[in-house]
């Protein structure tokens, strides 16, 4: 009885350093071994947690200053979260890029795919955790 009182608990563990992983992923510059591009940090940095909707896109020319920090404690069983960028140019250096811009310029720019390459790494991620989820648990007995 007193394990299954123990379950949601470990489920909201695992979904929580399951997001915290994806976080980090999405987050993880190419330089650090990701595939996020990085030239002054404003994309990665723009990541965005929310439990009411995705994030918006932020103005263009928008400059996020700080490290993401995610407040895990929102993140609850059975609520929705999202993990979005605010950057304007978030969608055109994941997906590419060809032709001219609104002011102008002429990009013939291949996409870095760092999302989709985050999405497929998701069940691994969640498979990783909940491991370290039962294994944290078991080791405590």
């Amino acid at each position: 009885m007193q394990w299954a009182r123990e379950v949601p608990a470990r489920l909201l563990a695992v979904k929580r350093g399951a997001i915290e992983g994806l976080a980090r992923d999405l987050t993880q510059t190419k330089p650090r071994g990701g595939r996020v591009p990085i030239k002054h940090g404003n994309l990665y940095r723009s990541l965005l947690m929310s439990t009411t909707g995705m994030p918006t896109i932020a103005a263009s020319g928008t400059e996020f200053k700080s490290e993401p920090v995610f407040n895990m404690g929102e993140v609850q069983l059975g609520r929705k979260v999202w993990l979005g960028y605010q950057a304007a140019h978030a969608a055109r250096q994941n997906y590419g890029f060809v032709g001219t811009d609104s002011l102008g310029r002429t990009y013939n720019q291949s996409g870095s795919g760092f999302l989709e390459a985050a999405i497929a790494n998701w069940p691994a991620i969640v498979r990783a955790e909940a491991e370290y989820v039962r294994n944290k648990v078991m080791g405590s007995k």
